[in-house]
């Protein structure tokens, strides 16, 4: 899923905003868009945070909305 610091006032359906943004080392409040992909493992660079249980469980349940 795709993550941005583009926000808006209103949110759509499977987008999870981040709650706890600063401690997922993110630069700005950000929000996770229903855009699902893949990617090349030896793509990845380095993690730059990890979601807190409350991100995690807000972004598990968008995802079963999404796909049942």
């Amino acid at each position: 899923m795709a993550i941005t610091a583009q926000t808006s006032a209103y949110s759509r359906l499977g987008e999870v905003v981040v709650t706890d943004w600063k401690a997922a080392s993110l630069l700005k409040p950000s929000t996770v868009k229903p855009i699902l992909t893949t990617i090349q493992k030896s793509l990845i660079i380095r993690t730059l945070g990890r979601f807190s249980e409350r991100d995690l469980q807000a972004l598990q349940d968008a995802l079963r909305t999404l796909i049942g």
